[in-house]
């Protein structure tokens, strides 16, 4: 198969990293291919099975059919490995070889990855991304498949059929980081279309939901390039004590190879932020990264972050910027020497004494302190340390607060004023009015109490309202006209809403019993009658499923909800459900007499 039968490959692509090796590939007959995600490992056993559907498959790996089998975080891992019988020693081994969770360790604390892989082994990972906090991230969280055309390609050669790799999942990487080409995205999953289905690219290549980066220009696809490899980079940091703070001093180290911090390892942050984003600014338009790049300059920036004492997890892919913009790859960052900080030489003392001059001059015309700070490039911190140094005063907040201000607060707290008009009337910050609430267990009580009165109170007048001016109105009809009130009287005053909605009449029709006794000798019939017609030699062998047996009989819900009232019908499926190993072999002998050579 040509590449042109997947995508356009592009003939800029970039040639393979000196610092990652080459993707280990697999051969035909692997029941695991390296470096492949769970996803695909599923999908290519569910087109070797010959189950009908996926549903069939994930009841046979997970006994539930309408279940969505995570891309980047899946659950029930154990149990998939001892169904599949994976070639792998522990569960340990199969999330570090076939999942995007790796990447995350280096940034994040032991116990915390232990507990989310453990909840991919033997639990449900529905709350991991949640968790790892990328659905607040600006990185985002959507289920998006990316493939690879020459990868496809390589893959028909050597196994058969193209699969999914999870280098190409991270959130980020958009080229290949083994062939630098743009890499096919499928976004069904995302926009929840077929996610319940198991497919590979073959098939995702078909639909109309697939789209690529081709059209960068060369200076961005090299820069997609740098990201998509340092990721494929990480995945392979095994074995490496890194933790926050070590990451935090290697940047240090680096910035001050790059002028961008002084000896003493203090950063320039207005001239790392203006490098970063030239570095980077063929990319900026491009999601996910003009999320990133929208909060990377001023004060609030998460670079900013990244380099100081760590204090909460980020994103990789914001690391993996920043290193690529420090080093070539992650192993000539990491092998850096860490210098320790120096004391301060003439230079810095130079142009700190220049710094102070210019403090002084721009004190005296008036500025604030976080004018002086935007005007020399400096932190608010930074500045009020050297003018508390040379002695100039700003006009700060008091640290004390009146009795009688302190008072009014409180009242206002109790009562359950919202904070922006407490600020607005007594001109203190909402930080320092949410200090006072903090601070009282009690005034929380009273002001949670008395908030919830005037909901209450505002949701029941316009209930009453509602109903003056529609008195028959139904359930539908108030809901329609409240909204929320409505729902939040259902959820909190429930008894009080019973009581004003007006009196229906209900009308319950009597439906006739059923007969399971009769009905269950008629499905032994009916059953019977499927099988006979499902194993017969002359059609196409089909798999005796239960499934199939209810397509046939034409009472596939009798089957499905009502298989404990047919204790007769229960005995005989028992007896003639086809294992996976049986259906094979039927279908060989059935090859073998038709002298059918290929699979269909």
């Amino acid at each position: 198969m040509k590449a042109s039968a997947w995508a356009v490959v592009d003939e800029r692509a970039a040639k393979p990293s000196v610092a990652l090796e080459a993707k280990p590939a697999g051969k035909a007959g692997d029941v695991i291919v390296p470096e492949e995600t769970i996803f695909g490992i599923v999908s290519r056993y569910h087109a070797l099975t010959g189950h009908p559907t996926s549903g069939d498959t994930l009841i046979e790996l997970l006994n539930r059919r309408c279940v969505t089998l995570g891309t980047a975080f899946p659950s029930g891992l154990n149990r998939i490995s001892k169904d599949l019988r994976l070639p792998v020693k522990t569960i340990e081994e199969l999330i570090e070889g076939h999942t995007i969770l790796p990447c995350f360790r280096p940034f994040m604390n032991h116990a915390h990855y232990t507990r989310i892989a453990d909840s991919m082994a033997v639990g449900t990972a529905t709350n991991t991304k949640i968790t790892l906090g990328l659905l607040a991230s600006r990185v985002g969280a959507d289920d998006v498949l990316r493939f690879c055309p020459v990868c496809a390609v390589a893959d028909c050669e050597t196994i058969g059929i193209a699969t999914w790799y999870r280098a190409h999942q991270f959130p980020g990487v958009l080229v290949c980081p083994y062939h630098g080409v743009s890499l096919v995205a499928s976004d069904c999953l995302a926009q929840r279309l077929k996610r319940t289905q198991l497919f590979l690219p073959p098939t995702a290549a078909k639909w109309n939901s697939q789209k690529s980066v081709s059209n960068v220009d060369d200076r961005a696809l090299e820069k997609l390039v740098i990201v998509s490899r340092l990721i494929a980079q990480l995945f392979l940091l095994r074995g490496v004590p890194v933790d926050p703070l070590t990451w935090r001093n290697h940047y240090l180290a680096h910035l001050v190879d790059r002028d961008l911090a002084t000896a003493s390892m203090r950063v320039r942050q207005r001239a790392l932020q203006r490098a970063l984003l030239d570095f980077w600014g063929c990319i900026r338009n491009l999601p996910p990264f003009d999320g990133i790049f929208a909060r990377c300059a001023g004060d609030d920036s998460w670079l900013t972050s990244l380099y100081r004492r760590p204090r909460a997890a980020h994103h990789p892919l914001l690391h993996v910027l920043l290193i690529g913009f420090l080093a070539e790859s992650v192993e000539s960052f990491l092998w850096t020497d860490i210098p320790s900080p120096a004391v301060t030489s003439a230079p810095d003392e130079q142009a700190s004494t220049v710094t102070e001059c210019k403090i002084t001059a721009l004190a005296a015309e008036g500025r604030s302190m976080r004018q002086v700070a935007k005007e020399l490039g400096l932190s608010v911190n930074a500045v009020l340390v050297k003018a508390e140094k040379i002695g100039i005063g700003f006009t700060r907040r008091s640290k004390k607060l009146d009795v009688t201000v302190r008072s009014r607060v409180r009242r206002a707290l109790a009562a359950g004023d919202a904070i922006a008009n407490i600020v607005n009337t007594t001109g203190l910050s909402a930080s320092t009015v949410n200090r006072i609430l903090g601070a009282e267990r009690d005034l929380q009580t009273q002001r949670t109490a008395n908030i919830r009165d005037q909901r209450q109170t505002q949701a029941r007048e316009k209930l009453r309202a509602a109903l003056v001016a529609a008195p028959s109105g139904g359930f539908k009809a108030l809901q329609t006209a409240l909204g929320a009130d409505f729902i939040w009287l259902y959820r909190h005053d429930r008894a009080w809403l019973q009581a004003q909605r007006p009196a229906t009449v209900r009308i319950v029709e009597r439906t006739s019993s059923v007969d399971w006794c009769a009905r269950d000798r008629e499905m032994v019939e009916r059953v019977r009658l499927a099988a006979t017609e499902i194993l017969d030699p002359v059609r196409h062998p089909i798999r005796v499923t239960l499934n199939e047996i209810g397509r046939c009989t034409g009472n596939a819900s009798w089957l499905d909800k009502y298989l404990a009232r047919l204790p007769r019908t229960t005995e005989l499926l028992s007896q003639i459900l086809e294992p996976v190993a049986v259906f094979r072999a039927r279908r060989l002998a059935w090859r073998e007499k038709h002298n059918v050579d290929a699979l269909d």
